[in-house]
């Protein structure tokens, strides 16, 4: 078959966090071999601003716009979605169907189908990406019969290709028993800016030039651990030119948060915030503008990709000790891991982190994980399997992850 006469299907009508990146590079990743691209997704989704910027290069994909699925709580939620995918699947132009988000709907697909739901068409190859791995996470009693279940049910959805964002949950598949599904580790895809000092980043964010700087970038809000930061923060031993920023869209009780701190008169002046969607370029300007990164995720599951973006800035990082933070900020000698559960060893650790973080200096092992997480390599991956089934060459070239051994896991 002929590349433009293959139909693809993108089904994401999720349009939190990173799922709009996502669906852009994929859509974009399949358009480069030349097949049929279509977008089922919702008129928010469609318009948000990574979507609106990679339709305004010139792209023109067809968008089937989907009903927004409101009201009625999270299970009706997915009720309705596996009730689109079901519908969409039945048609027969379809050469391929991709769900690259597929959290909560692949488990409910999942239960569908051992009920004896057919949701997709006979012979029609679907390619899924789930983003979290909780099975593989330490948890209670109560919540690993939960993530069981949960890892029951996605694994009965009848997909042809399976990929994961986290390779935690990875590597614990491949220990676990017989019988075992195949997963496909994906990238996370982390752009690699061009080096930029932090007088020159501080200058384009207009911000002083001198003193230490310490934040956060992203969505801000308690799940990322903005209140244990801003806590640790007020409480610590810092120097008295420390500058707390944050960029990204705060939630509210991130705001409350920081409008505290800032209404203290000794930190007049030392509180920078952005509350709003940034750009990756953004981004990463803020990132190169710190002297350290803190990423106090409490119960952190899944990848974090700001771990990543802030080793391509080439800056120190201050993590939490979940599997996936910890993991991969010892291993690549990225900065430090500290308990985010106890707020005074927090803001102690704050503290030494700060003092180390001059002489701090970037692993030269940091550039195979970046190439295997590089948006080209996550391309790659996604249309592989599409690639060998057309016959075409592949316009990326495709790495596999780098390894490492036991020994340098922590502790």
């Amino acid at each position: 078959m002929r590349a433009s006469a293959y139909n693809l299907l993108l089904y994401s009508p999720l349009g939190g966090g990173h799922h709009p990146n996502f669906l852009r590079l994929v859509a974009g990743a399949f358009g480069r071999i030349g097949v049929q691209v279509h977008i089922a997704t919702t008129e928010k989704v469609a318009k948000s601003q990574e979507l609106s910027a990679f339709r305004a290069d010139g792209r023109s994909i067809p968008i089937i716009t989907l009903p927004a699925c409101e009201g009625g709580g999270r299970v009706a939620l997915l009720r309705r979605q596996v009730e689109q995918v079901q519908r969409l699947a039945q048609e027969p132009r379809w050469n391929r169907m991709v769900l690259p988000a597929g959290d909560g709907l692949l488990q409910t697909i999942g239960l569908a189908t051992q009920c004896g739901v057919r949701i997709f068409r006979p012979g029609l190859p679907v390619e899924v990406l789930a983003l979290r791995g909780s099975v593989a996470y330490p948890s209670s009693p109560i919540m690993r019969l939960k993530h069981q279940a949960s890892l029951h049910f996605l694994e009965r959805a009848p997909a042809t290709i399976r990929h994961h964002l986290d390779p935690v949950f990875i590597d614990w598949t491949r220990v676990q028993p017989p019988p075992s599904t195949e997963w496909r580790l994906m990238p996370d895809p982390v752009e690699i800016p061009a080096p930029l000092d932090r007088q020159t980043a501080r200058a384009r964010l207009g911000i002083a030039t001198d003193g230490v700087l310490v934040g956060c970038v992203g969505a801000l809000d308690e799940r990322k651990g903005i209140g244990i930061l801003v806590d640790a923060f007020e409480t610590a031993r810092l120097p008295n030119n420390a500058r707390l920023l944050l960029v990204g869209m705060c939630s509210p009780g991130a705001k409350a948060c920081v409008a505290r701190l800032s209404s203290q008169p000794r930190f007049a002046g030392r509180v920078h915030v952005c509350d709003e969607w940034v750009t990756d370029e953004k981004m990463m300007t803020a990132l190169a503008a710190m002297d350290l990164v803190v990423a106090a995720y409490p119960g952190h599951v899944g990848s974090a990709s700001i771990v990543l973006r802030t080793m391509a800035a080439e800056r120190p990082m201050l993590g939490s000790p979940t599997p996936w933070i910890a993991r991969h900020v010892s291993i690549y000698a990225a900065g430090w891991v500290a308990n985010v559960d106890d707020r005074e060893a927090f803001a102690s650790d704050l503290v030494q982190a700060v003092a180390n973080a001059s002489s701090w200096r970037p692993s030269s092992r940091v550039r195979e994980l970046l190439a295997f997480n590089s948006p080209e390599n996550f391309m790659a991956h996604w249309t592989r399997a599409t690639v060998a089934e057309l016959g075409c060459s592949p316009p990326f070239t495709l790495r596999e992850p780098p390894t490492w051994r036991s020994s340098d896991e922590p502790g």
